[in-house]
């Protein structure tokens, strides 16, 4: 069925409240026949693979129809309402039908709303209800919100008539609920790119990155977008873009959407050269996800069931691909130099390297898996899985080594992506069809290379990789004493935060959340724990007194060396690089 006019009313009355009101109203088609008509609140969000609940936030709701009487309204799930016209002794016919609402917003992520006096981001999954089995056909969205906030940002199209009203429209749902809106005083600037205008919006407070030579955030994130864009030919696949930075402590993430993003970042570290290029990477990798996830994408990404998980084994192309361009975009931009850009890659590296998971967990499992793993990490997470992230981007670095030693690069593997999205727009890929471009752009031989390093856990001979692009790794000679603990402090005590598989600290039984108490008899701080590794001896064992669940315990640690660690990539050969990293 398609409800082709239906209207949001979406109002921020007390924003300390943290509460947005929301009256959706339907014109009933004159077709319409069924006697029920359900109401959905997504569970996820797209990009974002967790079911997140978004209706544990509803606090009231009420159905009605254009006379102002109540419906019979029935939740059916935990996360939907029917509505029975039959109910209720009805005697006239419905011809609208309200649902008014009201969603709590005080969680702060680029997943879900957040509002206080200062500001409101309004994440359309969390607030924003549909209609079960049904086809929401030009929705419109009217926003009210107190008069000291003066501007909203957002890449919904305005349609307002009186400078007083804030009226959007959208196609269809599915694109107003991927469209997020920030509400305040907020910061706006902006830039034009290929005849389209970029729109930046800044919340909270941030460090200008002018005190670093060169840097000029506007420009760079200009720079950003000319670069990313390029493979993809001089028209882009939208009107306009916006970019919503929110700039707060100790916070960091992004989310695509079809025109905007949202990204997080702790804005006071932008001065700082490591922060900044990070921050340009992010930048570069949600804006990148335009054309890889919101358009190139799996068939069960699009179109959407907002109430079950959507399985896919092929997040190593939307995210491992998106993590190896995002700070290749960067050094394409000259926003970094080769020695940075590859300080970068020797973190990634070094990560993986130190991920026991790598041993049972492939590409393909760990995407398939992503709902139930990769954002609900635990303390055996490092032992059991591995991100497709992180993998991906090590994966699709070493596919452009071979791809550029057979006369090509990445540029034609994603100019192949893009056509086959203009060929059939609305059909996603499936892991199949991915090889098969593969093969296309190269050959036989690197398609079976990739189904191996994506497909399988057997380890990778990274050296070699770097070491045909003119590169060396550097190793660290120096073995410290090792523990194969993480930790945490708490109230000044030392805590195991993470047991690594095979190190000391699992070779002696030590589990996850047990109190260190004290090691050859001397008492662990907070202070003394981080100066163990100066008075501990390599292949030497330790009492080790712990408390575990209240109970004390003596066990023995076998204190081995550490593992050795990459240390740097050396530059071999600077031209050679370039040649692999450059624009083919």
């Amino acid at each position: 069925m398609i409800f082709k006019y239906l209207e949001y009313n979406v109002e921020i009355p007390d924003p300390k409240t943290h509460i947005v009101k929301v009256k959706l109203s339907v014109k009933i088609p004159d077709d319409f026949k069924l006697n029920q008509l359900s109401f959905f609140l997504p569970s996820w969000s797209p990009g974002s693979y967790l079911m997140r609940e978004y209706a544990r936030n509803l606090r009231t709701i009420r159905a009605y129809d254009q006379t102002g009487s109540d419906l019979w309204l029935e939740k059916k799930s935990k996360t939907v309402w029917e509505v029975d016209f039959e109910k209720l002794s009805q005697t006239k016919k419905v011809l609208e039908l309200n649902l008014a609402y009201e969603i709590y917003c005080h969680e702060l992520s680029v997943r879900t709303s957040y509002i206080n006096e200062s500001h409101a981001f309004l994440h359309g999954p969390t607030y924003l209800m549909g209609i079960l089995n049904g086809e929401i056909v030009n929705p419109v969205l009217k926003i009210k919100f107190p008069s000291y906030w003066q501007k909203i940002s957002t890449g919904l199209k305005d349609i307002s008539t009186e400078r007083s009203e804030f009226v959007y429209a959208s196609p269809s749902y599915d694109e107003l609920i991927d469209t997020p809106i920030e509400i305040g005083n907020q910061e706006t600037d902006g830039f034009n790119v290929k005849g389209s205008d970029h729109f930046l919006c800044y919340y909270g407070n941030h460090f200008e990155p002018a005190c670093l030579p060169g840097a000029n955030l506007k420009q760079d994130i200009k720079k950003i977008v000319e670069v990313v864009s390029r493979p993809f030919g001089n028209k882009l696949p939208y009107e306009n873009y916006t970019f919503i930075f929110q700039f707060l402590p100790r916070i960091y993430g992004g989310l695509e959407h079809l025109n905007s993003t949202a990204i997080h970042f702790d804005g006071m570290t932008l001065s700082k050269r490591q922060d900044y290029i990070f921050f340009l990477s992010l930048v570069a990798h949600e804006y990148f996800h335009t054309w890889n996830v919101k358009r190139i994408r799996p068939k069960s990404l699009g179109p959407f069931n907002y109430l079950e998980e959507g399985y896919t084994s092929l997040l190593w192309l939307a995210e491992g691909l998106t993590s190896f361009m995002d700070e290749l975009f960067v050094y394409r931009a000259s926003l970094c130099s080769l020695e940075e850009y590859l300080s970068m890659q020797k973190d990634n590296l070094k990560k993986y390297l130190s991920i026991p998971g790598k041993k049972f967990q492939s590409l393909q499992n760990s995407s398939y898996d992503a709902w139930i793993k990769l954002y609900r990490p635990d303390e055996n997470s490092n032992n059991s899985t591995m991100s497709y992230y992180l993998k991906g981007g090590i994966v699709f670095f070493c596919f452009n080594v071979m791809l550029v030693e057979q006369g090509k690069s990445i540029d034609v593997f994603l100019k192949l992506l893009w056509q086959r999205y203009l060929d059939n727009p609305k059909v996603g890929m499936d892991e199949a069809e991915v090889f098969d471009l593969i093969e296309k752009v190269s050959d036989r031989t690197t398609r079976e290379k990739m189904e191996e390093m994506v497909n399988t856990t057997i380890d990778i001979n990274l050296e070699d990789y770097f070491k045909r692009m003119g590169l060396k790794f550097k190793w660290g000679v120096e073995s410290k004493p090792y523990l194969g603990l993480q930790t945490e402090i708490k109230d000044g005590a030392v805590f195991v935060a993470q047991v690594l598989l095979d190190g000391p600290g699992y070779k002696s039984g030590l589990n996850a959340g047990d109190e260190i108490i004290a090691i050859n008899g001397w008492r662990v701080t907070k202070d003394s724990f981080g100066k163990l590794t100066e008075y501990l001896s390599i292949n030497k064992t330790y009492p080790i007194v712990i408390s575990r669940l209240g109970v004390i315990q003596d066990l023995h640690i076998h204190i081995e060396g550490s593992p050795r660690e990459l240390e740097k990539i050396e530059i071999v050969d600077s031209s050679l690089a370039n040649k692999f990293l450059l624009e083919g």
